[in-house]
C-alpha cells in the first residue's frame, strides 16, 4: 500500500525546539506512530448541517513496549515531561527524496524514492550539477549554474526541504519551472530572502522576505496557490524561530501552470556550504496542543499510549473578552485581529482578510463573551469562515474570498474511475436543501450616547486593611457600552472612613484609586484597584463610583429582512435570523443580509467522498490539498459533473499495512 512520508514531533520539553534529534527529549515521534487519525474543518457527515469549522484534530496511537510515554512511570527518560499542553507538529510529504545513497553521485536521472516514478530531470546543459553526500543534496560548481526538477503534477503545490546556508544568494530552489529560461527562483543570501521571476533567462526582482542564518538548518515550506508564493522557515537548531514567514511573494508569481519544482545555484556555491536536505512536497498539516495522554494495553498492538491533540481555535474559544471595539468604519479584518489580540494570539501566525464593513460609528462592547462567540458572530455578520490552518495560522476568509483567484478554477478532477489519475472509491450525495436559507434577517442597534454619566457604583462597604489592595471588577447594567472612564476623584468620586457606618476619621487622603487594566478591560466597565496607604488604621470605603465621558443607551431594533419566494415555492420557507453583535446600520445589514441570501438561497449539492491512497495521484491529492481548494468531481451514479468546494478533511492510516484512506466534505460552487 502506498504510503506518504510522514514525519510527528512533540515538544516534550517544552523548550520551542523541533530539532533535537537525539537525547533524553527525542521530539521526533513518528517511527512510534502506529495509527494516525485526522479531522479538519467541516465534519465529514452529510447528517451535520453546520458551516461552522471546528478546532482540527489529530489522533495517534503510539508504540509504548518502553512504557516511554507512560506519565508516572519515574524510568521514562521524558518523565515529569508527559503532560497535555505540549506542542504538536505533523506534516507529511508526497513525493519525496531524502537524498540516501549513491555518495558522489549526480542526481540526474535519480527515481525520487517516494513518488509515483517520477525523476529528477537536470534542466540545465552545462558542467555544473547536484550530488548525493551523506543523505543531503550538494552543490557542485560550473559554469551557467544549475536547475534540477521534480514534476510534481501540480502547480499550486507544497514545496519543503532542509537547507543550510553558507553562501550568499548562490543558490536556492526553483519553481514552476516551464524551461530553464521561464521559472520562478528562491535565493537565499545575507541580506534576505529573495522571490525572483525568470524570464528569456534574465531574473527580476518580485519580493524580498527575511534572510536565512549562516550554518543553521531550516525546515523551509512553500505554499504555491494561484500567484500567491509564500515562503515559511522553522528553526531546527533552537527555538529562536518557529514556522515563521519569511516571505510573502504578493500574489503576483507568475507560471500558474508549472508543475515542475526543485533545486538551483548559480554554479559558484561551494559545496560545503549550501546543502538541501529531505525535498519533496511537504505540507504541515496539523499545529496544536496535546490535550490527553492515555496508556493502555491492546490486545493486538500490545501496550501503547493513545494521544489526542487538538489545534489553537479550541484554546481561542475557551477566552473570555471584556473589551471595546472603538474605531468607526471597522471591518471585519480589523475586529478580527482585535479580538486575536485582546486574547494573546501573536501577530505573526495570522492571515486575516480585510472584509466588509460592520461598525459604522459607534463603538461595540465585547463584555462577557467568549472568544468562541465573538468569532460565531463575526463569520456570521461576513458570511465569511474561521479556522486554523496546518501551520498552526489563524485565517479568516471574507464573503468574497472563494470568488477571486486560484479558487476561481477546479485544481483537479475526481472521477469514479479507479484507472483515473486522481478517483474515489465511495461517493455520497445530498442535494443540499436542508442547508437552504430563503428569509434571511439581519437584526441590529443602535445605541444612544447620554454624554457624561455616572455608570458605576459600589454598593456595600468593604473593608480595605491598612498597607493593602482592593480589586472590583466595575461593570455598568444601565449602559450597553461606556467609553473614557474617568480616573476617580477623591471626595467627589471616592471616600473613606475609620468606621463602616461613616461617623469615624476620615480616610479618604490615605486612599489611592488607580485603573491598573484599562487596555484589558473596557466596553462596559473596568478593574479599579483601592490601596490603603494608612499604616495602622482599616479604611472602609463609603464612597465609590466610576464616570464615564461617553454613556450609550441601547435603542430598539432594527431589522432588515431579503427572501427568494421563488424558492420558497419550491419547497418550505427556511429562515434565519441573525443578532448583530457588531453591525450598527442599516446599509450594512441589508449588504450582509443580501449577500448570505445569494450564497445559501439556493440548495447546493453536498457530497462525501472517500480517496484511497492507492495511487501516486491520489495521494498528491491527499497531501496536497487544502480547505478551500475548488475540485471538480464527475460521477456516473449519482450523476454527478460540477466544481465543489474542500469543506472538511478527515485521513486515517495504519503504519503497519501502510494504509491511508481520506474522506472529504465538498459542497457544490
Amino acid at each position: 500500500m502506498t504510503s506518504p512520508h510522514w514525519r510527528i514531533w512533540v515538544d516534550w520539553n517544552d523548550n520551542g525546539t523541533w530539532g533535537e534529534a537525539s537525547g533524553d527529549y527525542l521530539e521526533e515521534v513518528t517511527g512510534d506512530v502506529l495509527e494516525l487519525g485526522w479531522v479538519w474543518g467541516r465534519p465529514v457527515d452529510l447528517t451535520r448541517r453546520s458551516r461552522r469549522y471546528g478546532p482540527g484534530r489529530l489522533d495517534l496511537t503510539l508504540r509504548n513496549d518502553s512504557l516511554r510515554y507512560t506519565p508516572g512511570n519515574p524510568q521514562s527518560p521524558l518523565a515529569g515531561h508527559l503532560a497535555s499542553g505540549r506542542r504538536v507538529w505533523a506534516a507529511w510529504a508526497w513525493p519525496h527524496d531524502d537524498f540516501s545513497g549513491g555518495d558522489g553521485a549526480d542526481i540526474n536521472g535519480r527515481i525520487v524514492p517516494l513518488g509515483s516514478g517520477e525523476t529528477w530531470v537536470k534542466e540545465t546543459s552545462g558542467p555544473a550539477g547536484v550530488t548525493l553526500s551523506n543523505g543531503l543534496a550538494r552543490p557542485t560548481a560550473g559554469a551557467g549554474g544549475a536547475i534540477y526538477t521534480v514534476d510534481f503534477g501540480d502547480g499550486d503545490a507544497n514545496v519543503g526541504f532542509v537547507f543550510r546556508r553558507g553562501s550568499d544568494g548562490k543558490s536556492g530552489i526553483a519553481l514552476r519551472v516551464l524551461s530553464r529560461w521561464d521559472y520562478l527562483r528562491v535565493r537565499f543570501g545575507d541580506s534576505g530572502t529573495f522571490l525572483e521571476d525568470v524570464t528569456f533567462g534574465f531574473p527580476s526582482l518580485l519580493r524580498r522576505g527575511d534572510a536565512l542564518e549562516t550554518g543553521r538548518d531550516y525546515f523551509i515550506e512553500v505554499e504555491l496557490h494561484g500567484s500567491s508564493v509564500r515562503l515559511y522557515a522553522t528553526d531546527l537548531s533552537d527555538g529562536g524561530m518557529n514556522r515563521r514567514e519569511i516571505l510573502d511573494g504578493g500574489g503576483n508569481a507568475g507560471n500558474p501552470g508549472g508543475t515542475r519544482h526543485g533545486l538551483w545555484h548559480d554554479g559558484s556555491a561551494a559545496a560545503d556550504a549550501d546543502r538541501w536536505g529531505s525535498f519533496g512536497g511537504w505540507r504541515s498539516f496539523f499545529h496544536g496542543s496535546l490535550k490527553r495522554l492515555s496508556p493502555e494495553r491492546d490486545p493486538e498492538l500490545g501496550n501503547v499510549c493513545r494521544c489526542q491533540a487538538i489545534d489553537d481555535l479550541a484554546l481561542l474559544g475557551t477566552r473570555t473578552l471584556y473589551n471595546l471595539v472603538n474605531r468607526r468604519n471597522a471591518t471585519t479584518g480589523f475586529i478580527a485581529n482585535s479580538i486575536l489580540t485582546w486574547a494573546g494570539f501573536g501577530p505573526n501566525y495570522r492571515r486575516v482578510d480585510g472584509g466588509r464593513t460592520l461598525v459604522g460609528t459607534e463603538p461595540r462592547a465585547l463584555w462577557r463573551l467568549s472568544v468562541a462567540s465573538a468569532l460565531a458572530s463575526l463569520e456570521d455578520e461576513e458570511n465569511g469562515r474561521v479556522y486554523m490552518d496546518g501551520r498552526g495560522y489563524f485565517r479568516l476568509e471574507s464573503a468574497v474570498h472563494r470568488q477571486q483567484g486560484g479558487h476561481a478554477t477546479a485544481i483537479t478532477t475526481l472521477r469514479d474511475v479507479s484507472d483515473s489519475p486522481h478517483f474515489f472509491t465511495a461517493l455520497e450525495w445530498d442535494e443540499g436543501r436542508e442547508a437552504v436559507e430563503n428569509s434571511v434577517e439581519f437584526r441590529y442597534r443602535l445605541n444612544d450616547n447620554q454624554g457624561l454619566q455616572e455608570i458605576w457604583r459600589l454598593r456595600d462597604v468593604p473593608a480595605i486593611p491598612a498597607g493593602e489592595s482592593r480589586d472590583f471588577l466595575a461593570e455598568s447594567e444601565k449602559y450597553e457600552v461606556v467609553d473614557s472612564i474617568r480616573l476617580p476623584l477623591a471626595d467627589t468620586d471616592y471616600q473613606a472612613n475609620s468606621r463602616s457606618d461613616g461617623r469615624g476619621d476620615d480616610l479618604t487622603t490615605s486612599v489611592t484609586v488607580t485603573l491598573p487594566h484599562s487596555a484589558e478591560y473596557s466596553g462596559k466597565g473596568t478593574v479599579v484597584r483601592v490601596t490603603n496607604g494608612h499604616a495602622s488604621d482599616t479604611a472602609y470605603l463609603t464612597l465609590l463610583r466610576l464616570m464615564a465621558d461617553r454613556s450609550y443607551e441601547t435603542l430598539e431594533a432594527t431589522s432588515y429582512r431579503t427572501e427568494d419566494a421563488g424558492n420558497q415555492a419550491l419547497g418550505s420557507r427556511r429562515e434565519v435570523k441573525v443578532q448583530c453583535q457588531y453591525i450598527d446600520n442599516y446599509e450594512a445589514a441589508r449588504a450582509a443580509a443580501e449577500a448570505r441570501l445569494a450564497e445559501r438561497g439556493t440548495a447546493r449539492a453536498r457530497l462525501v467522498t472517500t480517496i484511497p491512497g492507492a495511487s501516486g495521484g491520489n495521494l498528491r491529492q491527499v497531501v496536497h490539498r487544502v480547505l478551500g481548494d475548488r475540485v471538480r468531481v464527475t460521477s456516473g451514479n449519482p450523476a454527478v459533473d460540477g466544481d465543489f468546494f474542500i469543506e472538511g478533511m478527515e485521513v486515517r492510516a495504519v503504519a503497519r499495512s501502510g494504509e491511508i484512506k481520506a474522506r472529504w466534505l465538498l459542497e457544490e460552487a
